[in-house]
């Protein structure tokens, strides 16, 4: 039973203290509660040289200076430890960037807390600096940016966004090419983290329509819907036939689907069949 009882505790506090890959030091030497501020015990863990301004330790001497003081902490997620200066700086300005960018892709966000942290020294941070960021910043809440500084050079920083953002859900249980509806769809209000393409937030402004089988409840993103053709497999198209300045038009049956400006086969009312180019919604130009 005690056996057990160690165990159930062994397991609690290997979940309770988490280590992190990236720290941020004001002192050279490094305590126990600088990394788990909860933690009571408090003990030295290192001392970082003092001209040096990173410092990056194995994590096994971690968890082992933890474990001689009967702490157990997870190091699963983590091979190195990264103690980087604490830089006092104001990194308002790069939230704020970050920030507004996140507004522009997503105008209903909620945006609780925006964290930034540098991978090495800053002593200074220019009121007009502008971060760079990657082309799918957006599809996640963490990641890394950089900023130039006055030679040009660049400096790393991560970040960590914790907010809230409402997505379309299905309502039910979707077929392939589905009309995409506010009738099959539903916002659901949930955590800002890493997504495959670019959450829907809001119906498209074009009819679409779901590229594949969905189940009920799934969240949606770009990657699952596609624009309506303007023609579609087996409707009723317009046929514009254009010759010496005269128009002629008529009816035909699409016997493909197709966007603006494709070539699609048709089938006249005595069976043949010719290829047209699309024009517009369910109209179509011989040629």
């Amino acid at each position: 039973m005690y056996k057990i009882l160690l165990l159930i505790t062994y397991f609690f506090t290997l979940n309770a203290y988490e280590l992190a890959e990236n720290y941020a030091y004001k002192n050279t030497i490094v305590y126990s509660n600088d990394l788990f501020p909860e933690l009571t015990q408090k003990f030295e863990l290192l001392k970082i040289p003092s001209e040096k301004e990173h410092y990056r330790v194995d994590a096994q001497i971690i968890a082992k200076s933890f474990e001689l003081h009967g702490i157990a902490i997870d190091i699963s997620k983590t091979r190195y430890v990264n103690f980087t200066k604490y830089s006092p700086v104001d990194f308002i300005p790069l939230k704020t960037q970050l920030s507004q960018m996140l507004q522009e892709r997503y105008p209903s966000i909620q945006i609780e807390n925006i964290t930034i942290t540098p991978r090495g020294y800053l002593s200074s941070l220019n009121k007009e600096v502008r971060g760079v960021f990657d082309d799918h910043f957006y599809q996640r809440s963490t990641g890394t940016f950089y900023i130039l500084n006055p030679q040009g050079l660049r400096h790393y920083l991560d970040y960590s966004v914790y907010a809230t953002i409402s997505v379309l859900h299905t309502t039910q249980k979707i077929t392939r090419r589905e009309r995409l509806s506010g009738f099959n769809t539903l916002l659901k209000p949930i955590p800002f983290t890493s997504f495959k393409d670019k959450p829907l937030t809001t119906l498209p402004d074009q009819p679409s329509r779901y590229r594949s089988n969905l189940k009920q409840g799934q969240l949606l993103t770009l990657r699952n819907i596609e624009t309506i053709p303007f023609v579609l497999k087996n409707e009723k198209v317009v046929v514009e036939v254009r010759s010496d300045g005269v128009m002629v038009e008529f009816g035909a049956t699409a016997t493909q689907e197709g966007s603006l400006y494709d070539i699609i086969t048709i089938q006249k009312s005595d069976g043949k069949r010719a290829k047209a180019k699309v024009i517009g919604e369910n109209r179509v130009e011989l040629q």
